[in-house]
């Protein structure tokens, strides 16, 4: 990449959430008055909402005081709208997108392709807010496009556990900057490893550093696959029945239970949500069945069959059930007792939720055992240190981690503050080795 001249460098970086936390990311750049922003997630420690009823008019004031939504200025709906701004989505899980739904609806979001389709179907059952047809715009990969007048974004693929995740290129008439949102690196997936070929070598990199630990630095095995991991798993659970929680953004972990079900000989109920989701990416089959409800989602599935919980009663043996943390009052009508509940990676995502605690005590309430089974979908520490190495950016920021600061980058890596403006002219000229 040729040298950038920051005689007149007028970009800006700011960063909102998401430095030392896993999720919550919200960053911005800015050249004059336009303005992207990277992600805008919602971080899960936090209590103060658990229980309590929102004030809906309100309700935007109430979350900036404390501290839930960010004091950015011009961007909610409750704003009024001046220069240029667009908000740029790597990816769908909550801790990047989970506030969306406070955003101006004349601001308008980008994400990929296949994020967007998945937003729709999420839309569809109730789970998003954002009007996916008039706000949420689509972007194909490797295609730059030109968000305000001195403001250009690429998306790339990179591989996670939600359909269409990306990373981010924005470039600036003076300065570049990569944010790879977040990454796994099993050993099927080659986007992510594909990455530094195809972003090039940036100013700045900003990298995720989930499982940079120090309890993970020599563990975090890697694996070939998802599939290869979590299929023997769970045909190896020696309890008669499955009650499975999971993440509804995770696609590929429901065509994953899915084919258990049918080596195992076992039924498989979803709920009439996720029911939509296997409709919708055609993996419906003839072991597949949804919880009839009289919900309008229920409606509009055709492809699957339903079964009642009287049915499921007949035979609960045969058959492995998705429960939801929302939904577990529906176990009380059903023979669960002696059965296994496996957490794979659903709501309540772990201990840092308020509602885990919850989850443990209905398990252990209905007489359930409890097994934890997932799959990471974030780098090990030592494959992120390769990516950081392999995108040779000038200047490092690592984030999205408990201990980002276990993260040094090939040249220079910058810890920034929350809150503090960093002119990218000023980084790449004065930051010096003691910055690491």
């Amino acid at each position: 990449m040729e040298q950038n001249d920051f005689k007149n460098g007028q970009t800006t970086i700011q960063f909102y959430a998401g430095l030392k936390t896993i999720g919550g990311t919200i960053f911005e750049i800015t050249y004059k008055n336009e303005r992207l922003i990277a992600d805008f997630g919602i971080v899960f420690q936090n209590n103060l909402l658990k229980g309590v009823q929102l004030r809906p008019q309100h309700v935007i004031s109430d979350l900036k005081q404390l501290g839930v939504l960010p004091s950015i200025p011009n961007l909610f709906r409750s704003d009024e709208l001046t220069g240029d701004t667009t908000i740029a989505i790597s990816h769908l899980h909550l801790d990047h997108i989970g506030l969306l739904q406070y955003v101006h609806p004349d601001i308008p979001i980008i994400m990929s392709e296949e994020s967007k389709a998945l937003y729709g179907h999420l839309h569809a059952i109730g789970e998003e807010s954002v009007d996916v047809d008039r706000q949420v715009k689509s972007v194909p990969f490797h295609q730059p496009i030109q968000v305000s007048a001195h403001i250009q974004v690429e998306f790339f693929p990179v591989n996670h556990d939600a359909p269409g995740t990306s990373a981010i290129r924005i470039t600036t008439p003076d300065t570049t900057i990569v944010y790879t949102g977040d990454v796994r690196l099993h050993g099927d997936d080659v986007e992510t490893a594909n990455l530094p070929n195809v972003a090039g070598s940036p100013d700045i990199l900003i990298i995720e550093t989930t499982n940079v630990q120090a309890d993970f630095l020599d563990k975090n095995p890697v694996i070939q696959s998802e599939a290869d991991e979590l299929i023997p798993a769970l045909l190896k659970i020696d309890s008669t029945s499955i009650v499975f929680n999971i993440y509804h953004r995770n696609v590929r972990r429901l065509e994953i239970l899915i084919e258990a079900a049918r080596q195992k000989g076992k039924i498989i109920v979803f709920e009439p949500e996720t029911a939509y989701l296997v409709q919708a990416y055609n993996m419906e089959a003839s072991h597949v069945r949804y919880l009839l409800d009289d919900s309008n989602v229920s409606n509009q599935i055709h492809a699957i069959e339903p079964i009642t919980v009287e049915e499921l009663n007949s035979d609960f043996s045969q058959v492995w059930l998705q429960s939801s943390y929302h939904q577990m009052m529906t176990l009380l009508d059903l023979p669960v007792k002696g059965a296994t509940y496996v957490h794979s990676n659903g709501v309540p995502l772990g201990s840092f939720d308020p509602m885990y605690e919850g989850l443990l005590e209905w398990v252990d309430k209905l007489g359930m055992g409890f097994v934890v089974l997932g799959v990471s979908g974030h780098a090990s520490a030592a494959q992120i240190k390769w990516l950081a190495d392999a995108m040779q950016a000038k200047v490092t920021i690592p984030l999205h981690g408990f201990t980002p600061e276990l993260l040094q980058g090939p040249n220079q890596t910058f810890l920034p503050q929350t809150g503090v403006i960093y002119p990218i002219s000023t980084l790449l000229k004065e930051i010096g080795p003691s910055s690491k």
